[in-house]
């Protein structure tokens, strides 16, 4: 069913150039290759990007293997995960509590903007054991110069190689963008839906005697036999730009137009959240390692739920000095509310958040150059009330390299679910001191050679950390953490052999932030043509691997990562072996993964008590269709 409707789809799309007719303007065409901007990009007048259409990676199809070196999830892709790389980075605003799903949402500020003359289109399909299935499809078109739709979507589900695993998933973004004729108005706007559906086995009862299993037929038994978690998320958001400047005349031959010169724009965002998690437990499990039976009834039966509701109205204003070939400067100054209204079983809150924010940077136009950044925002009202953020960046450009350096200082408010949850088995309400965050961070990266190195090194110091304890409840520590990272990356090159090496170092000072000290992600590979450099193909191996630690266990009735002290996880090389090809703009793949699997006897496990998939064979083709 699943691939009739991708087929049918596709066709469609197919045909949505024909009948639109809208690529045609008044001038002459003249192809040109597909661009898109983002909103990042768009508010600091930086210009369009070309797509980038080369082959790599295009066999890792796994959302936390494409983002993350280190990371956690319940052993089947759409399951709550997290990376175990820390990285702080947190705007100051309302956040609901920790989403385990959120790597595969779509959002506003990841969302591209195409500019091209023919549509824009970018399928995927992966197909493997256990009724795997991955399709994800782009499909943007002009309807006229200054007029872009199109949809983003992402489909994800699986059966998982052990009991209960079953994982689905749906994730939406219809992005369109608008300028008017003479270039005073424009607006981007984002309709997103997240959706989906886990069933929660809870993890295994036995690791030894899963552990003393062999082959990719194991069947240990599992914890909870009935639960499942849904989530449920939708988003509307609108931008509109009024630019400012003065109208400019242009004289070419014996035709005269004019165009609107900006020198900045005022701006209005306005955006919609809804946000619902459910988690079920219809027929009474009740594993005391997961449920507190105090707070549940003898039956053990139980249904549980928050929804929050949130509508933001930004106003800003910002200014782009008079830049020149070295370099342009940009400042903004915002204004922002947003509603909040959070409900559980017999809890509900309304919170009205007033916050200011102010931005100064200097972009760099030339290899040479000096780029600052300088920002600063403040919560005047609403749950985070006092909350602040200051921070700059500064970056010397030279010949050979580049050296970056940053200072940020935050105090937040924690997120809401860490203050206020009520659900059958877990309840809280607490009144925490604000988290004081501060992080300093140094950079240097080459730019002379074939495959430059980079490397970046993070200090974050950190009062009133919050985090879930053993017992599943939040708790604040009174002692000051300090957190280390390294994070580096080169690529070696000898004729067609290529070496991509990622490192990730990281220390924490309190075992209540528990991490691999090192991770890293080798990628090795034969790259190459073939009949007359029509095939250009991959052949090579990949390999993740962290050190060994006490992993964070999870719980699925709080969404939520807490410390244990009992199971070290880690230690376990997980390599894949992988061909790729690419012919014209079709690239088909196939792969081995996990094929080290009973190399050794110990477990493999991201998270404790969920193991790692078993070996498997996956294929996959994408197609892209540009200019």
């Amino acid at each position: 069913m699943h691939k009739k409707a991708i087929v049918l789809l596709a066709v469609i799309l197919w045909q949505l150039p024909k009948l639109a007719n809208a690529q045609k303007d008044s001038s002459k065409q003249v192809p040109y290759p597909t661009q898109f901007f983002t909103e990042f990009a768009l508010d600091r007048n930086l210009g369009l990007v070309y797509e980038d259409t080369v082959i790599r990676r295009n066999e890792i199809y796994h959302t936390y293997f494409k983002k993350n070196v280190m990371f956690q999830d319940l052993g089947n892709i759409g399951t709550p995960g997290r990376s175990m790389f820390f990285d702080w980075n947190r705007t100051t605003d309302f956040v609901l509590g920790f989403n385990p799903y959120q790597s595969y949402y779509k959002t506003p500020q990841e969302s591209r903007y195409y500019h091209t003359k023919k549509p824009y289109a970018d399928f995927t399909y992966t197909q493997g054991q256990k009724e795997m299935l991955l399709f994800s499809g782009k499909y943007f078109m002009n309807f006229t110069p200054r007029f872009n739709i199109g949809v983003d979507y992402d489909r994800v589900t699986s059966q998982g190689f052990y009991p209960r695993q079953y994982t689905s998933g749906y994730f939406t973004n219809i992005a369109s963008n608008y300028t008017s004729k003479n270039n005073r108005y424009g607006i981007l706007a984002n309709a997103i839906w997240n959706r989906g559906v886990v069933d929660e086995n809870g993890g295994i009862k036995s690791d030894s005697l899963f552990e003393s299993l062999r082959g990719v037929n194991k069947a240990a038994p599992v914890k909870l036999a009935n639960c499942q978690s849904r989530f449920r998320s939708k988003t509307y958001y609108a931008k509109q730009y009024f630019y400012l400047g003065s109208m400019k005349e242009l004289i070419k031959d014996e035709d005269t137009s004019y165009y609107l010169s900006r020198a900045g724009f005022i701006s209005h965002t306005i955006r919609y959240d809804v946000d619902n998690f459910y988690f079920d437990n219809p027929s009474g499990n009740k594993d005391s390692t997961l449920f507190p039976s105090a707070n549940i009834d003898t039956s053990g039966v139980f249904y549980d739920s928050i929804s929050s509701k949130t509508l933001m109205n930004r106003l800003a204003y910002a200014y782009w000095t008079k830049s020149n070939e070295y370099q342009q400067s940009y400042i903004e100054f915002a204004l922002s509310h947003k509603y909040i209204n959070v409900n559980q079983m017999g809890l509900a809150n309304t919170y009205q958040n007033v916050w200011g924010e102010a931005k100064l940077e200097r972009l760099p136009k030339t290899a040479q150059n000096i780029g600052i950044r300088l920002a600063a925002s403040y919560c005047m009202s609403g749950y985070n009330q006092n909350d602040f953020k200051l921070g700059g960046d500064l970056k010397f450009l030279f010949k050979n390299f580049d050296v970056s350096g940053s200072f940020n200082n935050q105090l937040l408010q924690p997120d809401y679910t860490l203050t206020n949850y009520n659900s059958a088995p877990f309840s809280w309400s607490k009144n925490y001191s604000k988290i004081n965050v501060t992080q300093w961070r140094a950079g240097i990266g080459t730019k002379r050679f074939r495959h430059n190195f980079t490397a970046i090194f993070n200090q974050y110091i950190i009062a009133n950390w919050v985090y879930y304890g053993k017992e599943v409840t939040p708790t604040q520590s009174s002692d000051i953490l300090v957190i280390n990272t390294l994070e580096a990356n080169k690529t070696f090159q000898l004729g067609w052999f290529f070496f991509e090496n990622k490192l990730m170092l990281q220390k924490s000072n309190l075992d209540i932030v528990q991490l691999p000290t090192m991770g890293a992600n080798l990628r090795y590979y034969l790259n190459g043509t073939l009949f007359r450099k029509a095939l250009l193909f991959q052949l090579g191996a990949e390999v993740f691997y962290n050190t060994a630690y006490y992993g964070n266990a999870y719980n699925p009735s709080a969404r939520a990562f807490y410390l244990q002290d009992q199971t070290k996880i880690g230690n376990y090389p997980l390599i894949d072996v992988f061909v790729t090809g690419q012919i014209m703009t079709a690239t088909l793949f196939a792969k081995f993964e996990h094929i080290n699997m009973d190399w050794q006897t110990t477990g493999y496990y991201y998270t404790p008590h969920y193991p790692l998939p078993v070996r498997a064979f996956r294929f996959g083709i994408r197609l892209r269709l540009y200019n």
